[in-house]
């Protein structure tokens, strides 16, 4: 696919990408801040910690298996008294930084400038897509543990229970069901298909 029409498929997009080729790795140039509605940027200046978990995946169209990618994970809290979005860096390492706004942290965090996201990818007919996942709030692992532990541990909540046991029994059914990653909200984007064989190259 050409570029001229990957620009005109991604006009009416809410996020835009673009895909070159440095030799067998491909490299993604992405705007995902439009991700971002007046919700979600709200609750970044709330003074309330939110963790952003942003997954951008190349993956192969006919099977959606998944060729590559770039994961980013933060913990965002407005400091009301310093008026500054305090953020760390946990994937892809650790790190902490400090911006004077929302927009100066999407900007940092939600642009992607030619970061390689799959590498041996060969240059023939085969079609991908490039797919994003934005988790607010995800569970991790951790967490779900400790909600089933307390959950499970009853020393003395059913008598709090007014209908008996089985309103508690589905509640320890519903978390038991939950696994690490279901997040408060989960925004997507998608790009157009491209062939491996018709990308730019990267210079």
């Amino acid at each position: 696919m050409s570029a001229l029409v990957c620009t005109l498929v991604l006009a009416a997009s809410t996020a835009s990408f673009w895909v070159e080729r440095e030799q067998a790795t491909l490299r993604v140039t992405a705007d995902l801040r439009p991700l971002f509605d007046q919700q979600l940027r709200r609750r970044l200046t709330s003074g309330l910690t939110t963790t952003l978990f942003l997954d951008v995946q190349v993956q192969a169209l006919d099977d959606d298996s998944i060729v590559g990618a770039v994961r980013r994970l933060v913990r965002v809290r407005w400091d009301l008294w310093g008026e500054t979005l305090q953020v760390h860096h946990d994937l892809p390492e650790s790190a902490s930084a400090r911006h004077l706004s929302v927009a100066a942290f999407l900007t940092d965090f939600a642009q992607l400038r030619a970061v390689p996201i799959a590498t041996e990818v060969p240059a023939d007919p085969a079609v991908y897509r490039v797919t994003t996942r934005l988790e607010v709030n995800p569970l991790s692992g951790e967490q779900l543990a400790r909600m089933r532990r307390w959950l499970l541990d009853t020393g003395g909540f059913w008598s709090l229970d007014p209908l008996g046991s089985g309103l508690l029994g589905s509640f320890v059914r519903l978390f038991h069901n939950l696994k690490p990653g279901v997040a408060e909200r989960v925004l997507r984007a998608e790009g157009p298909p491209f062939r491996g064989d018709r990308l730019p190259f990267h210079r």
